[in-house]
C-alpha cells in the first residue's frame, strides 16, 4: 500500500478555445500518450506519470483521476479564469454554499430556474451578462432553489444574493 503522505502535484493548463494563439507553448509542455482504456502516460519532460481517468466534468472544469492508487481532483483554469482570480471573483462553482451570488456586476440575462425546482450538481441556474460575456451560474451540488431573489434584465452588484438554495 503506497504511503498516504506521498501526494504528486500535477499542473494542467486548460487551454481557451477562443483564443489559442498560446497553443503551442502548451501541448510541448506534456506530452500525453494513450496506454489503453481511459489509462494515460503524462511525459512532463522531467518525470512519467501514469494516470486513469475516472471522470470528466466538462461543465465544471473538473477532472477525476488515479495514480499510484490514490484518487486526485484536478480543476482546468482557462485565462479568463485565472485574470477573475487576480481581481478576487471567485467562479460560482470554487466553494459550496445555500446562495447564488453575482461574482461580478452585470446584468441578469435569464432565469433557468424557479422557486421549488430540484437541480443537479452542474445545472445552470442564472445567465449573468458581465464584462460583454454571459455566464452561466451552475449549482454547486444537488439541492432545491428556496428562493429567486431577482428578475430577469435587472442590474446586480458583486456578491448580491440572486438565488437562495437549500
Amino acid at each position: 500500500m503506497p504511503d498516504k503522505s506521498e501526494q504528486v502535484e500535477i499542473q494542467i493548463v486548460m487551454l481557451n478555445t477562443i483564443d489559442t494563439s498560446g497553443i503551442g507553448n502548451v501541448l510541448t509542455e506534456y506530452n500525453v500518450t494513450a496506454l489503453g482504456d481511459q489509462v494515460y502516460k503524462v511525459n512532463t519532460g522531467q518525470t512519467d506519470y501514469v494516470l486513469e481517468v475516472l471522470s470528466v466534468d466538462y461543465a465544471l472544469k473538473t477532472m477525476t483521476v488515479r495514480h499510484k492508487h490514490s484518487v486526485h481532483d484536478l480543476v482546468f483554469e482557462n485565462n479568463l479564469d485565472l485574470v477573475l482570480d487576480k481581481m478576487g471573483i471567485k467562479r460560482a462553482v470554487e466553494t459550496i454554499s445555500t446562495d447564488i451570488k453575482a461574482p461580478m456586476p452585470g446584468k441578469v440575462i435569464d432565469i433557468l430556474v424557479k422557486e421549488g425546482d430540484q437541480v443537479s450538481k452542474g445545472d445552470g441556474i442564472l445567465i449573468l451578462e458581465a464584462m460583454k460575456m454571459e455566464n452561466v451560474l451552475k449549482a454547486e451540488h444537488d439541492c432545491s432553489i428556496k428562493s429567486v431573489s431577482v428578475e430577469k434584465g435587472v442590474s446586480v452588484e458583486k456578491n448580491q444574493v440572486l438565488i437562495e438554495l437549500r
